[in-house]
C-alpha cells in the first residue's frame, strides 16, 4: 500500500478498520522528517508512536468519508447550486477564484485530454451578528437580530482527476496538518527553553556581582536570596521544558501528543445552512425563498486557529480563464 493510499472504497463510514503496519511505519516515517529527523534516535521511537498513528488515520478516514460528491462547477451550473450560489456572487467571481488556482492549472497542463478536475474549494466562514428589516406575517418589522454569512478568500490548492483522487490527496492533507501543528508546538517549546537559559545567563551573572565582584550603589541584603529564588525557579522551568539530554525525549512527547489528540485539534464536520438570496441565515419559518446549502467545516487548533468552510467542485477546462498577464498587456499599464 502506497503512502496515503487507506482512503479505500470499501472504508467504513466510521473509518475503524485496521490500519496495516507498513501504513504505520510509513507515517511516522513522514511524520518524524517533516518535524526532526533526530526523534527517530528517541527509544523506540517509531513502535511508540503506532497507537496515536493508527488513531490519527481512523478519525481521518471518518472526517474524509463525510466530503459529498464534487458538484458541477461549470459557470451556467452557478446558479442552479445553491452551494455556488451562496460562496460566490456571481459566475465570473466564481471562474476568477478557479483560474487563478496554480495547481488546477498544473494539473491541467499535465494532462492534456482532462476536460474536468476535481477539486476541493475552501473559503473562510464568517457570520457576524447584527440588526435588520424582516416581514412578521405582512408586516415590516425593524431592528431585528440576525445573521449575516458570508464565505470570503476563496483558494482551491487540493485537485485530483478523479473523485477518489481527490479524497486521498484530501486525507494526505489532512495528515500534514498533524505534522504542521508538532512543529509548531515543538518550535515554541525550543523558543521558551532559549529564553529560560537567557534568563538563567543574566541571574548568573547578577548573583555574581552581589558575591562581591561589584554591588553597585544601592543593594539590600534580600536581593541575593531573591535572585536565589529566581534562578532555582528557572531550573525547575527548564527542567520541566526538557533541556539537557531531555531535550529529544520532550519533543518526542509533543508529537506523541499531537497524535493522541487529533480528533480536538483536527475537526472536520459537516455543515447545513439555510440562507437567503442575501445570505442572511434562517433558523425558523419564513416567508422569503431560503437556499439550503450543505458544505464541511474544517478547524485546525493552531496557536492561530485555521478555519475553512469546503466544497468539493468538479471545474471544467474550458471554463479556465488565463489569469497571467503577457508582457504586451503589462506595457500598456499605466506608469
Amino acid at each position: 500500500m502506497g503512502w496515503f493510499d487507506w482512503l479505500r472504497k470499501d472504508a467504513t463510514p466510521e473509518g475503524d478498520e485496521p490500519v496495516s503496519p507498513a501504513l504505520v511505519r510509513e507515517a511516522s516515517d513522514y511524520l518524524i522528517r517533516q518535524t526532526d529527523p533526530k526523534l527517530a534516535l528517541c527509544s523506540r521511537a517509531h513502535e511508540r508512536l503506532v497507537p496515536g498513528i493508527t488513531a490519527a488515520i481512523q478519525h481521518i478516514r471518518a472526517g474524509i468519508k463525510r466530503l459529498p460528491d464534487a458538484c458541477d462547477g461549470a459557470p451556467e451550473n452557478w446558479s442552479q447550486s445553491p452551494e455556488l450560489g451562496a460562496f460566490f456572487v456571481s459566475p465570473d467571481d466564481m471562474v476568477q477564484a478557479f483560474s487563478r488556482s496554480e495547481a488546477l492549472q498544473a494539473l491541467f497542463e499535465a494532462n492534456p485530454l482532462l476536460d474536468e478536475a476535481y477539486t476541493v474549494l475552501g473559503t473562510t466562514l464568517i457570520e457576524k451578528q447584527g440588526f435588520g428589516m424582516a416581514m412578521a406575517g405582512e408586516m415590516l418589522v425593524r431592528d431585528v437580530p440576525q445573521t449575516s454569512v458570508s464565505f470570503t478568500n476563496p483558494r482551491v490548492h487540493i485537485v485530483a482527476l478523479d473523485q477518489e483522487g481527490l479524497r486521498k490527496v484530501a486525507g494526505r492533507r489532512v495528515f500534514e496538518e498533524l505534522a504542521m501543528l508538532a512543529l509548531e508546538r515543538i518550535e515554541a517549546q525550543r523558543e521558551a527553553r532559549k529564553q529560560l537559559g537567557d534568563d538563567r545567563t543574566l541571574l548568573q551573572a547578577r548573583l555574581q556581582m552581589l558575591h562581591g565582584h561589584g554591588t553597585g550603589l544601592d543593594v539590600h541584603e534580600g536581593d541575593q536570596s531573591a535572585l536565589q529564588a529566581q534562578l532555582e525557579a528557572n531550573s525547575k522551568a527548564l527542567a520541566a521544558a526538557g533541556a539537557g539530554v531531555d531535550v529529544l525525549e520532550h519533543e518526542f512527547s509533543v508529537l506523541q501528543g499531537v497524535l493522541e489528540e487529533t480528533a480536538s485539534l483536527v475537526q472536520i464536520t459537516a455543515r447545513t445552512m439555510r440562507l437567503t438570496a442575501m445570505n442572511l441565515l434562517v433558523d425558523g419559518p419564513t416567508t422569503e425563498p431560503v437556499r439550503e446549502i450543505n458544505f464541511l467545516y474544517a478547524r485546525a487548533e493552531r496557536e492561530r486557529p485555521v478555519t475553512r468552510a469546503v466544497l468539493p467542485v468538479r471545474f471544467p477546462r474550458r471554463a479556465m480563464r488565463n489569469t497571467k498577464m503577457s508582457f504586451a498587456d503589462a506595457s500598456r499599464l499605466a506608469i
